[in-house]
């Protein structure tokens, strides 16, 4: 596996003095961002140190089921900005799903002192490839899961939110070898801008929506000849946060990654949302995209079911919506038939 080469340690000591002052300008939002966030009751989850290369200095928490078999999956849960680790897999449904099918949940979590927001950096160079801080530490917590827990390494797969589905975009990009399959929620394709500066402008729905094109910025980073982590893209239509053109770039980039690009594909629907799936050589589900019409920022969750909770606050980004998105993303991974 790629590690943080120095070159890239040394840049992070440099962004670590600047961030430094960023976050005394900032600290206004610091203090905003801990206000959003609601802390969860009673904790589930164990925190783990010493985990290996953790170049981002990310907090990493862990929930097993108890009596969780050897050759378990993993699901890495990548929460949103303003929000825990375990705050996003608590509501989105994960940790009730892990009890109920039998896999381990790894819940990595940023600090205020990287981002005063607790957004993962995906708009930042150093961190779209295998060798960012951020992919490194996940990275790590990934394989100290598998080898602790005796986790299935060909079952790991990856989802999240808004920053936390970007993330989770870059993961699957620079661990083709690693990561099985992904789902995102309001997210932005690989590469849509190198710089914070530049991510309003991203996330306003600038930008390119050519297949190839978005594919490029991938296969022009990493060598890999496939086959790519299969991906379930959901996107609210009323999205306000992250512009609803990103949710189709983010489909249209792994469509060009995987081949599929102008191939029809199989429509049909979750609840009252339209679902299209495109189906690899094998005729598996390779690429899915589901478009939320009326949904703003948020996952969808099913709170009478068990599936999630009815949002109560502002950092609680999920629509009670009577579809459980977290469990179609495990019957599209394969994990429940």
């Amino acid at each position: 596996m790629v590690r943080g080469s120095e070159v890239f340690r040394r840049r992070g000591i440099m962004r670590l003095s600047l961030l430094r002052l960023m976050l005394l300008l900032l600290m206004p939002l610091v203090v905003s961002g801990c206000a959003l966030q609601t802390p969860v009751a009673i904790s589930r989850a164990t925190d783990f140190e010493d985990f290996g290369a953790n170049p981002a200095n990310l907090r990493m928490k862990a929930y097993v089921p108890a009596g969780l078999r050897r050759g378990a999956p993993l699901v890495v849960a990548l929460h949103h900005c303003f929000q825990t680790a375990e705050e996003y897999a608590a509501e989105t449904g994960w940790l009730a799903l892990a009890d109920r099918y039998g896999f381990a949940v790894l819940m990595p979590g940023q600090i205020a002192y990287n981002d005063p927001n607790y957004c993962f950096q995906w708009f930042n160079a150093w961190q779209q490839g295998p060798a960012g801080d951020e992919p490194v530490s996940i990275h790590s917590m990934i394989v100290a899961m598998v080898e602790a827990y005796g986790l299935d390494a060909r079952r790991i797969f990856v989802t999240g939110h808004s920053a936390g589905g970007s993330m989770a975009l870059i993961l699957m990009a620079s661990y083709p070898d690693l990561i099985a399959a992904g789902g995102t929620f309001g997210s932005l394709p690989v590469g849509q801008t190198s710089a914070m500066l530049f991510a309003p402008v991203a996330m306003a729905g600038f930008g390119t929506d050519d297949p190839e094109d978005l594919a490029r910025r991938i296969r022009d980073e990493v060598d890999w000849p496939g086959p790519w982590p299969r991906l379930s893209v959901w996107q609210g239509a009323d999205d306000a946060m992250v512009a609803a053109s990103n949710g189709p770039r983010v489909r249209n980039q792994w469509l060009g990654l995987m081949g599929l690009a102008g191939r029809p594909p199989a429509v049909d629907r979750v609840g009252p949302y339209v679902r299209e799936t495109w189906v690899d050589g094998q005729g598996r589900p390779a690429v899915q995209f589901v478009d939320l019409t009326d949904v703003g920022h948020s996952v969808p969750v099913d709170s009478k079911s068990g599936c999630g909770v009815a949002p109560k606050g502002l950092a609680q980004l999920v629509s009670d919506v009577g579809v459980c998105s977290s469990l179609e993303l495990l019957k599209f991974w394969g994990v429940v038939r």
